[in-house]
């Protein structure tokens, strides 16, 4: 069985204003969807704008294969998703299609849509890691547990490289014991 690897991030609408900060997020999620293809892993995505369409953009660069959540209707996500998972919901819909299908979310931080999904991955008890370097919120819960629950520490990286091969690893583990 392939490892899926959720990459979570905002939609080009909610960057940051600043240019260089809205470059430093299309240049990782980017180079995320490359590492994800290029580990044999399948990447998951809510399949629309933004850090979704860079990560889907890398994995098809690199041969890679895509899915995206993008709501209830067909044929509205990225141009670069191959199989498309619709839901009844058009908001949040990697909430409940994509998170529960990853075995380990890499977040790019940034809007209020990736703190929910991150916050559902982590009551669903899958492995998180965040980049460091891009909202100081979410930096405060890295190596830390978001509440009192502690279902999984939140880990975190400098690097996309990082990041991937940290979440591969765990993936296979996880995958391991079942």
């Amino acid at each position: 069985m392939k490892i899926q690897v959720g990459v979570i991030g905002p939609a080009e609408e909610e960057y940051s204003s600043d240019k260089k900060m809205r470059e430093k997020i299309e240049i990782t999620a980017e180079r995320l969807g490359e590492l994800v293809a290029e580990s044999g892993a399948v990447l998951f995505t809510g399949g629309m704008s933004g850090v979704m369409e860079a990560a889907s953009r890398g994995a098809k660069k690199k041969g890679g294969l895509t899915i995206g959540t993008p709501g209830r209707d067909r044929g509205i996500s990225n141009k670069y998703v191959d199989v498309e998972i619709c839901t009844p919901i058009d908001i949040g819909d990697f909430l409940f299609a994509g998170t529960w299908s990853c075995d380990a979310i890499i977040v790019v931080p940034g809007s209020a849509g990736t703190l929910a999904e991150m916050c559902l991955a982590y009551r669903a008890k899958k492995p998180i890691i965040v980049l460091r370097g891009f909202d100081e919120i979410y930096e405060k819960w890295i190596d830390n547990y978001i509440d009192e629950g502690k279902f999984v520490k939140i880990l975190g990286t400098e690097t996309p490289e990082e990041a991937v091969e940290m979440a591969i690893k765990i993936a296979k583990l996880n995958l391991n014991k079942k």
